[in-house]
């Protein structure tokens, strides 16, 4: 189930990506997104509450590398930066399916 979620995250990500290619560059995020730094390693990834958590799970849904890769993935532009949202509320199945996770695009395809 974990792994059917984290596949599922994946896609809609590189959807996201693919389908924002033609768009005009952006150097900010949408309303509801907030800029972050791309993680490179694990204390980077700890900074965020969600995956914090999500690795001290068990099991966990992703791994450090799993992160990290689709982190470099998402920034297509290669700035090193990339807008994060919360897709959970935290409540009720939401928590159970998503409290782990950020949506993410590149900050090059942020409309406002």
């Amino acid at each position: 189930m974990r792994l059917t979620i984290f596949v599922a995250l994946v896609l809609a990500l590189a959807a996201s990506v693919i389908g924002s290619a033609g768009a005009s560059p952006r150097t900010s995020c949408p309303n509801g997104y907030f800029s972050w730094p791309v993680p490179q390693n694990e204390a980077e990834l700890r900074a965020l509450e969600r995956i914090a958590d999500g690795l001290d799970a068990d099991p966990a849904p992703y791994t450090v590398g799993d992160l990290i890769a689709l982190g470099n993935l998402i920034d297509a532009n290669g700035d090193g930066d990339f807008c994060l949202k919360a897709i959970s509320n935290l409540r009720g199945s939401s928590d159970r399916q998503w409290g782990f996770f950020y949506g993410a695009r590149d900050n090059d395809a942020a409309a406002s």
